[in-house]
């Protein structure tokens, strides 16, 4: 793991004293911290070989006592609690910038420490994990497409990038996980000389939900490690795998029920003209569910039928 270059550094109010020092200044029970610092999150994973930028947002920085003023602040990064590097501290900007070559498989922490003389540090972290995408999904049914209940079927999650939203953003995971689409967009998604298939022809594969289910590790973890009552087979090649969903409505978080549910649009409204039919598998049933949901918030898997 190495860094490639450093972009920016901050320096606020006053110079910075040459031997202004990392390290937090004797505990004592008057000395103050910096807070406020934060740092962009990272995208969970990304491919080894790029480069990824952290922001450092040093503009809400206070002191944790409302008598004492920090002077000028200077900011350092850790990968991996080992490597540290000292921004430059000759260029006032807001938002300073850390760039890292991410070169290694594994897991990674970026840390930035915000520090002034007679304070405390502040500090806020990031972290991900560099993969190989060739290599990170494994034990799945090789083919492209399986044929089930006289219908051929794709048999991997769709992944058309003029749509949809890749798993918590992360773009490298799209060819593995699919995308999440929102009703409308999976009504036009398939390729040409396929379709999103009904709810009719999704109730044609049956009810057995281990037949559609696939043990499939990811990053060599089980992706339904919390299988509960289920006999997986995957028997019919369809390789369900539990990537969750999409719901633009959440407050919080958007992205639920990974390692947990697997969800797909059907072509066929509900009762309720502003809702679809969707068909799903969850890790503690042993039969393919029927449900319906918004067609605007939420986003789903999809396969697609041969027409």
């Amino acid at each position: 793991m190495r860094k490639t270059s450093i972009i920016f550094s901050i320096a606020i109010a006053g110079s910075l004293l040459a031997s202004a020092s990392c390290k937090k200044q004797d505990a004592t029970d008057t000395t103050p911290s910096l807070t406020g610092l934060s740092i962009n999150e990272a995208i969970p994973y990304v491919a080894v070989g790029e480069s990824l930028i952290f922001k450092a947002n040093t503009s809400s920085i206070i002191s944790s006592k409302s008598t004492a003023t920090p002077g000028t602040i200077g900011l350092y990064w850790q990968v991996n609690s080992a490597q540290k590097d000292t921004l430059s501290r000759d260029i006032k900007v807001e938002n300073p910038e850390y760039e890292y070559h991410v070169d290694t498989l594994g897991s990674y922490s970026i840390t930035c420490y915000a520090y002034s003389e007679g304070f405390y540090n502040a500090s806020a972290i990031s972290t991900f994990e560099a993969i190989d995408p060739s290599k990170a999904l494994d034990k799945l049914n090789p083919a492209e497409s399986v044929t089930i209940g006289g219908k051929e079927w794709t048999a991997k999650n769709l992944c058309n990038t003029s749509s949809g939203v890749s798993y918590k953003n992360a773009k490298v995971v799209d060819p593995l996980f699919g995308r999440f689409y929102t009703h409308a967009e999976a009504m036009t998604a398939c390729p040409s000389g396929w379709h999103l298939p009904t709810a009719a022809e999704w109730d044609a594969i049956g009810e057995d939900a281990g037949a559609i289910m696939v043990n499939a590790t990811f990053l060599d973890n089980p992706m339904w490690s919390v299988a509960i009552g289920q006999n997986i087979t995957n028997s019919t090649g369809f390789n369900a795998i539990p990537v969750g969903y999409y719901d633009s409505s959440a407050s919080m978080t958007k992205f639920r029920r990974y390692e947990e549910m697997a969800a797909f649009w059907t072509a066929s409204d509900a009762t309720d003209p502003s809702m679809a039919q969707f068909r799903y598998v969850l890790y503690d049933n042993a039969k393919i569910m029927k449900g319906s949901g918004d067609k605007n918030s939420l986003a789903l898997s999809v396969r697609c039928v041969k027409d």
